[in-house]
């Protein structure tokens, strides 16, 4: 079994379990070599006739929940799923995430057709699907956030970015400005906008800056 762990992200994770991201992108060439091409994964997903298991770092032996909604597009295949709060391994996953220890997605796969182009890309154009797991994945300048539900105070932002690598002085300044924004903004989905805008903007520059 191949893993792809290409730089997309968890979307939503609330309190509840439930969880929304990419799971796999397509179209872009990942650490390893490979590119996924949109489509590559529509005979196995159409096979499959119980959800898909969730994982923790792909190890088969801890598995925190399940994958039951899926959609491919042309950024890659969209999963909805929910961990299993009631399972150890589960409550650790949640809260790492929820901390920004655990902000990527990535699959456990097998190539069934594919093909090297003059690069020495492997283009994937059918792979057969065994899970989905929570990862570590580094942030760099494609990582996104797009909706934070456990932030409730300026801390958990800093946390975040701390998490990045950011210094806990800077991150501090940027957590603070961050949650001055959101909370002058009286719709949540703009609040989650702007929030999403920020950590992205004071991230990028503090790591361009070596956190100086």
């Amino acid at each position: 079994m191949e893993r792809a762990d290409s730089p997309f992200e968890i979307k939503q994770l609330d309190d509840t379990g439930v969880i929304e991201g990419i799971l796999a992108g397509f179209g872009d060439t990942d650490h390893g070599g490979d590119r996924l091409a949109p489509g590559c994964l529509s005979k196995s997903l159409a096979a499959r006739t119980v959800p898909l298991p969730m994982l923790l770092h792909h190890d088969l032996h801890r598995p925190i929940g399940a994958w039951k909604e899926w959609s491919e597009r042309g950024d890659g295949l969209h999963v909805k799923g929910s961990l299993t709060l009631s399972t150890r391994d589960a409550q650790e996953a949640h809260a790492l995430a929820q901390a920004g220890a655990l902000t990527g997605l990535s699959i456990g796969w097998k190539p069934v057709r594919a093909s090297h182009d003059s690069k020495g890309v492997r283009n994937i154009t059918e792979a057969e699907l065994f899970e989905g797991s929570l990862v570590s994945v580094p942030m760099h300048d494609r990582a996104r956030v797009t909706s934070i539900k456990s932030i409730t105070r300026a801390q958990d932002i800093r946390e975040l970015l701390q998490a990045a690598g950011i210094p806990r002085d800077r991150a501090n300044e940027a957590a603070g400005a961050a949650w001055k924004s959101i909370n002058d903004q009286s719709d949540e989905a703009s609040a989650d906008a702007e929030l999403a805008q920020i950590l992205m903007a004071s991230t990028n520059r503090l790591i361009a800056s070596g956190g100086q």
